[in-house]
C-alpha cells in the first residue's frame, strides 16, 4: 500500500505541475493578447577593418608574451631543479666520503 508520505509527495508534484501549466497558458493568453513588448533587433554595424587587425593583433601579441614567459619560467625551473639535484649529490658524496673520514673532537 501507499504511505501517506508517497502520496503527499505524489500530490505536491501534480501541484507544481499544474502550476507550471498554469504559468504557460498565462504566457500564451499575453502573447495572443500582445501584452508581452516585442522588441525589434538589428544587425550590428561592421566595425573598422584597421580596428579589427589591430584586436588581432594585440592577441598575438598578449600570446606571444604568455608563450615567452611560459618559457622563461621553464628554463628557470630546470636551472633550479639542476642545482638542487647538483647539490643534494654533492651534500651525499661529503656525508658518505668526507665527514667519515674526520676524527670526532
Amino acid at each position: 500500500m501507499n504511505s501517506p508520505k508517497d502520496k503527499h509527495e505524489e500530490l505536491q508534484r501534480w501541484e507544481l505541475e499544474l502550476q507550471a501549466r498554469e504559468r504557460e497558458l498565462q504566457l500564451r493568453e499575453q502573447q495572443v493578447n500582445g501584452q508581452v513588448p516585442f522588441y525589434q533587433t538589428t544587425k550590428e554595424a561592421p566595425t573598422d577593418k584597421l580596428k579589427g587587425w589591430q584586436r588581432k593583433l594585440l592577441n598575438v601579441g598578449k600570446f606571444v608574451g604568455v608563450v615567452v614567459a611560459v618559457t622563461a619560467a621553464m628554463q628557470i625551473a630546470a636551472w633550479l631543479a639542476y642545482a638542487i639535484i647538483v647539490g643534494t649529490v654533492a651534500w651525499v658524496a661529503y656525508k658518505i666520503f668526507l665527514e667519515s673520514d674526520r676524527p670526532p673532537k
